[in-house]
């Protein structure tokens, strides 16, 4: 019988009692540049400052956040990333509504050729039509398997979407292929914190959050 002996005062978990010890370092170890094989990669026409998403050796996604440099992109193995992401959409429709208004000074100043409420009313709508657009927000999260903490989003456009959903399609179906391929049972906790060590070591999430995971994961697996 599988025994599972988690240290309490460190973060290395341990199994005792498996034939052939589980080696968590290979499970979640992340091939070396000159060893990928790339098989597609998404980057969104809203030009060079948006996100792009490499896809990997079958498991592995690149996350290169807009404005990063490339030496700090961030690498997750599919394994562990929810197949379902959230979709998040906000449309700011107060910003919106507030820079409707403006449009409306604008129309009655012409109309009255009163030049001071035109005036008032381009800088109105100038001034709320940018808070709109900064406010709203249409994009898609994805979150750590069981650790439930948010890894990376995409952010959709409507010259996206297809392409987008598709995407989304692709790296559903290599994350239930990758879950599967690890061990089942309990032992797959050992697994699955070691992979969110990982990403604590290599920056792409903060100790807090680490922690939150780790502490969802010792939940859904206890007992």
């Amino acid at each position: 019988m599988t025994t599972l002996s988690i240290a309490p005062r460190e973060e290395q978990i341990e199994l005792q009692g498996v034939p052939g010890a589980l080696d968590q370092a290979q499970l979640v170890a992340v091939p070396e540049e000159g060893d990928r094989k790339v098989e597609l990669v998404f980057a969104p026409k809203g030009g060079a400052r948006a996100s792009s998403v490499s896809l990997f050796n079958g498991r592995f996604v690149e996350y290169r956040r807009a404005g990063r440099r490339k030496g700090r992109a961030a690498v997750f193995n599919l394994a562990f990333v929810d197949p379902k992401p959230s979709h998040d959409v906000h449309l700011a429709l107060p910003y919106w509504a507030a820079a409707a208004v403006g449009l409306i000074a604008i129309v009655t100043g012409a109309w009255l050729q009163l030049l001071p409420l035109a005036a008032a009313g381009a800088v109105w709508t100038a001034v709320f039509g940018l808070w709109a657009r900064r406010k709203q927000r249409n994009r898609w999260i994805f979150f750590s398997r069981h650790g439930r903490i948010a890894l990376f989003e995409i952010r959709q456009t409507r010259a996206d979407s297809d392409r987008l959903q598709k995407l989304i399609g692709i790296l559903a179906k290599r994350s239930q292929q990758a879950w599967a391929n690890l061990p089942a049972g309990k032992e797959r906790l050992a697994v699955e914190v070691a992979e969110h060590r990982r990403l604590l070591a290599s920056g792409a999430i903060s100790k807090e959050r680490y922690e939150r995971a780790k502490s969802r994961i010792f939940g859904r697996y206890k007992g």
